[in-house]
């Protein structure tokens, strides 16, 4: 990078983003510089492209590298240092990464409109990954939203403008991160292999079995994007779960050790405490509290000629009974034993029967009547 003249703006760009960026593996670094390295061969190859033509080219190359690498980029809303940090690194890897497009291959004054370009393109693919893992974004916020108010442009000095029109401010600096920079980057390095080397990269080697590749840059980054954080989300609930079953398990090992001691202080020796524990039923130890019965015979065991205070003590005491013991008790009491003396119905019931008459009962009276007097 000492040398400027001998060195082309590709390299140049790449030195510079280099420089800035420290998140991005080394040998990605080596990749995209033999790669820029390739192209120039290839170009410098080329025998129907006039050695002027290509002086001219790089002439106009390095200026539009200069003044990216020098000149700010203003952000609108106010953004903090951090977000317009990640920023600057997104406005770089954009710049390198319009050099090698076709177009700008054909017609080299395309190249800040591609930039340009690539700039927006890269804003809404992190502001939708953004609105797919935060659920608390509206659902109108889609792809149409974010097109319509990200506005990617050059001021008269030549700086590049950033706009984010009705977006609110707090969202900015939580969607263009660090990671999510540096995933954009993996995903959208010259001649890589896109989405592969970025489910390679950030899932070890892994695939994502419901994923669907395919669709615009944008669209394709934000899916990978949402699917990685529900196998993060699905990762910290497995792991919870198993953090709760190993303190159960470690909780019960304890209980069992401290009883054991407990058990070989009293006197019992380990095989012994073995065959108790192989026997033990660990059912028995939950109490299951039995259902009321309703007493039948002593609902109905009120007599009705009982007074009135004496039925209402009766009441009190005729209540569903829980167990047969308190059942006896009743059935022991004072009480019970004076309702049981009492007459039964049917001798209560038996009268007098009354001699029937007959029709010659009147004189046979005064027979007996004459019979008397006689006497």
């Amino acid at each position: 990078m000492a040398n400027k003249a001998l060195t082309s703006p590709e390299i140049l760009l790449l030195d510079k983003l280099e420089e800035v960026d420290k998140s991005l593996p080394v040998t990605l670094w080596e990749q995209m510089r033999s790669d820029v390295t390739m192209a120039d061969a290839v170009e410098e190859a080329d025998i129907h492209t006039l050695p002027a033509v290509r002086q001219r080219k790089k002439m106009f190359l390095r200026d539009f590298v200069e003044r990216a690498i020098n000149h700010p980029i203003r952000v609108y809303p106010d953004v903090p240092e951090e977000t317009l940090r990640q920023l600057y690194r997104l406005h770089l890897f954009c710049c390198q990464r319009a050099i090698h497009n076709i177009e700008v291959k054909r017609n080299p004054f395309q190249l800040g409109f591609v930039a340009l370009r690539e700039m927006k393109t890269a804003l809404m693919g992190m502001l939708i990954s953004y609105r797919l893992i935060d659920p608390s974004c509206p659902y109108s916020w889609n792809h149409q939203f974010f097109e319509m108010n990200i506005i990617t442009d050059k001021n008269a000095d030549g700086d590049t403008v950033i706009k984010f029109n009705r977006i609110p401010p707090q969202i900015i600096p939580l969607a263009i991160t660090e990671e999510l920079v540096t995933d954009w980057l993996i995903y959208r390095a010259y001649d890589n292999n896109g989405i592969r080397t970025l489910m390679d990269y950030k899932n070890n080697l892994l695939t994502l079995p419901d994923y669907q590749r395919g669709g615009a840059p944008e669209n394709e980054f934000s899916r990978f994007e949402r699917k990685m954080q529900e196998q993060r989300n699905r990762f910290e609930r497995h792991k919870n779960q198993e953090l709760d079953l190993e303190f159960r398990k470690t909780l019960v090992r304890n209980v069992a050790q401290q009883t054991a001691n407990e058990m070989l202080n009293s006197g019992l020796s380990a095989s012994e405490i073995l065959e108790q524990a192989f026997k033990a039923d660990l059912s028995s130890l939950v109490v299951d509290k039995p259902k009321p019965r309703y007493n039948e015979m002593n609902y109905h065991a009120v007599p009705s000629h009982q007074s009135h205070e004496h039925h209402h003590k009766i009441q009190e005491q005729n209540k569903p009974w829980l167990d047969s013991v308190a059942e006896e008790e009743y059935l022991n009491a004072p009480q019970a034993q004076k309702l049981q003396a009492l007459p039964a119905p049917e001798a209560a019931s038996k009268k007098t029967k009354k001699p029937l008459k007959h029709e010659d009962t009147s004189m046979i009276d005064e027979m007996i009547a004459k019979f008397l007097d006689e006497d």
